[in-house]
């Protein structure tokens, strides 16, 4: 079902230039500080490895890596639906079937899409632009995630409640793993409901879950207090209390996986914002340019071409200087190969004229 009404009055040209202006900015904040980040497998390589077999007193307060099998004596579950597992971190999962909005501008009218697909968040009619014929009932039930208040690293104790956990992973469901129940189930969802999954009705529930088992062999980056790993904070500003899967080579890689696809991805975002705040800067004269028939849908593609373009260099410019920055030894570097330059530059000039001078 669609249904399209009238634009109310656009933002005026000057609002919408000083709204170009903070999204300018924060395209500047954001990528410069983006490039200071701290990479935390550098942080994790300065780590000592040591035995997860026994606790080694002589590492009281250092900063350790330990690889061994992550154990709980308390073990999480749901009792709603799953019999007893070992979990150290379990999350339910909850989508109803129910009406969504979805709205799409086009100029001077807005277009208001109802339809009913699986959705986690639904909203009641009075929120809908049209509520007439879209209700949803109340969700029955809520996502919640259980976390073990205690667990072991090998000797090591840990805390899941606020060490970084691994991510979990899906759980798959099946008559050993749920209990008996008035539901369905399939491998990825338990059911309730008057349709089923494949023709859902309104308000169906489906419940799925992801975990962290018990078990499997990570490795815990801290510091060791006593008997228990706790946060290391490292320069008195950034915090490293992870728990990956894998050894300590598989966590380092996996941390710097994290760092480099941040990294880039931040990127891109404040590329984004850079170009969207370039194009409201430019909004008067893409408003000027809509009143001549001709040049109204080319000159909104040139000056969308134009300010891609200095988007582009300006966010290229400034990571590379806020890099140069926070790289204290690639400064040093810069520094030297221009020392160097300057040196030879002015040697040449200097020979240069002595030769002018002797002929």
């Amino acid at each position: 079902m669609k249904i399209r009404r009238r634009q109310s009055k656009k933002m005026n040209p000057i609002a919408r230039m000083l709204f170009g202006v903070v999204v300018l900015f924060s395209a500047f904040v954001l990528l410069w500080t983006n490039e200071g980040r701290v990479n935390l497998a550098d942080v994790a390589k300065k780590s000592t490895q040591t035995s997860a077999d026994r606790v080694d007193p002589a590492l009281e307060g250092a900063f350790v890596g330990v690889t061994g099998r992550l154990d709980t004596a308390v073990p999480v579950n749901d009792p709603l639906y799953l019999r007893p597992a070992e979990f150290v971190q379990l999350n339910r999962w909850v989508d109803m079937y129910a009406w969504v909005e979805e709205e799409e501008t086009d100029g001077d009218y807005t277009d208001y899409t109802y339809e009913m697909v699986w959705t986690n968040d639904p909203r009641s009619a009075e929120a809908f632009y049209y509520p007439e014929g879209h209700a949803n009932p109340p969700m029955p039930l809520y996502d919640e995630t259980f976390t073990a208040v205690s667990a072991t690293v090998g000797a090591y104790k840990i805390n899941p409640q606020q060490i970084a956990l691994p991510k979990p992973e899906s759980l798959t469901l099946s008559n050993q793993t749920v209990q008996e129940g008035p539901y369905r189930i399939s491998e990825e969802y338990i059911f309730e409901g008057e349709g089923s999954l494949e023709s859902p009705l309104l308000g169906d529930v489906r419940v799925s879950y992801t975990a962290v088992p018990s078990g499997i062999t990570v490795t815990a980056f801290g510091k060791q207090s006593g008997s228990e790993i706790t946060a290391y904070i490292h320069r008195n500003k950034t915090e490293l209390y992870r728990v990956l899967v894998g050894n300590r080579d598989q966590a380092i890689l996996k941390l710097n996986t994290e760092y480099k696809n941040l990294l880039w991805g931040f990127r891109g975002m404040g590329f984004v914002l850079m170009w969207m705040g370039l194009g409201l800067l430019a909004s008067p004269l893409t408003s000027l340019l809509s009143f001549v028939p001709v040049l109204g849908s080319v000159g909104r593609k040139a000056i969308s071409a134009v300010t891609f373009v200095l988007a582009l260099i300006l966010a290229v410019l400034t990571s590379s200087i806020s890099a140069l920055v926070h790289n204290l030894w690639a400064m040093l570097f810069l520094a030297l190969l221009l020392g160097v330059g300057f040196y030879f530059w002015r040697k040449n000039v200097i020979d240069n004229r002595s030769d002018s001078h002797g002929a």
